[in-house]
């Protein structure tokens, strides 16, 4: 099969207009599809289709613009929230961990329940180690400790991925103690939700799309949450569990912000990534 060939702005722009994408100011869309790519954008312009390389009638670059630009200012504001989760796990996680078995405990296989699945977090650990071998923490602990490192050490290194991925393969035992200590919620939504949001972050790091997104990892809702657990592939189910992980400060101007924003957003609506109509009846309310 060939390759596809290369397209100019030009005939990129030309060949949106021959699918029925209207486009008042060419000189403009070419200008922004030098800056951000064809390919980043053809998700949107599929959004946006009625059929195979045929536009909704009446559909402009100026619609697709606005989505791709409020895509972004939404990642930005996940990401204010996912990282004091991130940070916040990993501390809880290496407290207990060192508490409980010693701050070496990421060389016992005792202090986990599922070495199979363990062996892989230690492998990311690996991977991450060799590729900051020039970091000078990772120079000092394989000077200062024949490459052995504590377990809170550990966790800075770790995707969110990876350390959701130890929780699973922790003790009962230790992951009803950190839920409880850190949510004050069962040990089985904590490490169902640390898994969902890690996918989130991954999404939102690296330029992932969120309009119209169904997500296939979905968060568990229990029934305090209000809201239909059976609907739980949406942005919004994602908001949910947001809401119940994040500091009170940090959600309350997430939801803010969010707020103002949804009252400019024009044409875009809220409900294309997956909001009820009155989202802010769940979102603002007090914490379930």
């Amino acid at each position: 099969m060939t390759i596809k060939p290369a397209l100019s702005v030009s005939e990129q722009v030309k060949l949106l207009q021959t699918r029925g994408l209207i486009i008042e100011n060419p000189s403009s869309a070419e200008a922004l599809l030098l800056q951000n790519s064809y390919y980043r954008l053809n998700i949107y312009f599929h959004k946006y289709m009625k059929a195979e390389n045929c536009f909704k009638v009446g559909t402009t670059f100026e619609d697709i613009v606005a989505v791709y630009e409020f895509d972004r200012w939404l990642r930005n504001r996940l990401l204010t929230l996912l990282e004091p989760i991130e940070i916040h796990i990993k501390t809880r996680i290496a407290y207990r961990l060192s508490h409980s078995y010693g701050s070496d405990c990421f060389y016992k296989d005792n202090c986990f329940k599922n070495i199979d699945d363990f062996k892989k977090v230690t492998k990311d650990f690996e991977n991450e180690r060799n590729r900051n071998y020039k970091d000078p923490i990772i120079l000092h602990h394989e000077t200062a400790y024949r490459g052995k490192y504590p377990i809170w050490v550990v966790v800075e290194f770790l995707s969110f991925r990876a350390v959701s991925n130890i929780f699973a393969c922790m003790h009962e035992r230790d992951k009803k103690q950190i839920a409880k200590d850190a949510y004050n919620v069962n040990e089985y939504f904590l490490g169902q939700w640390l898994h969902t949001v890690s996918v989130l972050r991954n999404i939102c790091a690296h330029y992932g799309y969120l309009f119209r997104r169904e997500f296939s990892v979905r968060p568990k809702l229990y029934r305090e949450f209000g809201w239909d657990t059976n609907n739980n592939g949406s942005l919004f189910a994602m908001c949910l569990v947001l809401r119940r992980l994040s500091k009170q400060q940090d959600w309350v101007a997430f939801s803010k912000a969010l707020s103002d924003k949804a009252a400019v957003l024009g044409r875009l609506s809220l409900e294309d990534y997956g909001f009820p109509s009155d989202w802010q009846r769940y979102l603002i309310a007090a914490k379930g």
